[in-house]
């Protein structure tokens, strides 16, 4: 799978999903960034066309997605852990869940993983 890092997501995240046998790409790769970090809507067509599931870090923007009721076809992984923790807690996360399944959000917590359906 391939993921965008997203939400101030240093690294180390970016390491730990390359480790799991995954690619990550930053926001740079995005032909204009701009426009889609501002605006979800924008952002998701433009990963559903590329491909690209989503890695972040940012809780207002997963709030935006479920207030705006946007579908997105991949899967996006929420990380909730102090930087010096989001290595660990993406191991944990795929400890439990060998493969990531479409349309489901999954957040990744100290204590736990927790998975919750799309919008759409």
């Amino acid at each position: 799978m391939q993921f965008l890092l997203h939400g101030g997501l240093a690294a180390d995240a970016g390491d730990a999903m390359i480790r799991h046998g995954h690619r990550v790409h930053q926001i740079a790769e995005l032909t204009d960034p701009t426009p889609a970090l501002s605006d979800p809507r924008e952002l998701l067509a433009d990963l559903a066309k590329r491909q690209w599931c989503l890695l972040t870090a940012d809780r207002d923007f997963i709030h935006a997605i479920y207030d705006q009721g946007l579908s997105f076809p991949l899967c996006m992984v929420l990380l909730i852990a102090e930087p010096q923790h989001r290595s660990a807690a993406v191991d944990r996360l795929f400890e439990r869940y060998k493969r990531l399944s479409p349309k489901r959000l999954y957040t990744v917590t100290p204590g736990r993983v927790k998975v919750r359906q799309l919008p759409g």
